[in-house]
């Protein structure tokens, strides 16, 4: 019996360090696959801090209903998003071919795709991402920099789910299965931290 459950200590303190060890290798392919975009700092091995590049492009997502096509339109004006991996629903993260062209509406037949990817991440119910935003208008609005947070008014702010756009949909893919298998790890991490 004690041997049986020093083969099993093994075991988890094995399966740790190998989670411990794929995190940074997961965080490390999202960086690769985000640097066209914006980068990402790691604060620690369960947390990351996303920095789009800005501004945020205008997004138009094409929808068929009743045989009419109806657009939404996404912008997520993010300076930054802090997420904690753990808290990330790895079910949610999805990817969208998107429309950046102001003229996608007027321009748009049906079967055309749209010229980037946005990736959308959303948070375990009960959570909120912690993001710093900045308004658009005042942000576009502005000459040559460098430019402090103010001039651009930049804000605290809370949510539950934003969108990252690629212009190379390969990369965006590599992200969101990076990302998802991060997620899965960190949360197997912290399952194990919590039931030693």
């Amino acid at each position: 019996m004690k041997r049986i459950a020093t083969v099993v200590l093994y075991s988890l303190a094995l399966s740790t360090t190998a989670i411990a060890q794929s995190i940074p290798t997961n965080l490390e392919a999202m960086k690769s696959a985000y640097a066209a975009s914006g980068s990402i700092v790691v604060l620690d091995r369960g947390t990351i801090v996303i920095e789009p590049n800005m501004p945020a492009p205008l997004c138009a997502l094409p929808k068929n209903q009743d045989g009419k096509i109806t657009w939404s339109f996404y912008t997520f004006p993010l300076a930054s998003i802090r997420v904690p991996l753990a808290e990330v629903d790895e079910t949610l993260i999805s990817q969208d071919r998107v429309f950046s062209s102001p003229d996608a509406p007027r321009t748009y037949k049906p079967g055309d795709q749209g010229d980037t990817t946005m990736v959308v991440v959303a948070v375990v119910p009960g959570k909120q991402f912690h993001t710093l935003i900045y308004d658009l208008d005042k942000f576009t609005h502005l000459g040559p920099g460098p430019h402090s947070s103010k001039e651009y008014g930049q804000t605290p702010d809370d949510t539950e789910a934003f969108g990252l756009t690629f212009a190379d949909p390969a990369a965006a893919r590599a992200f969101a299965m990076a990302l998802k298998n991060a997620v899965i790890l960190a949360k197997a991490q912290a399952a194990l931290a919590a039931h030693p």
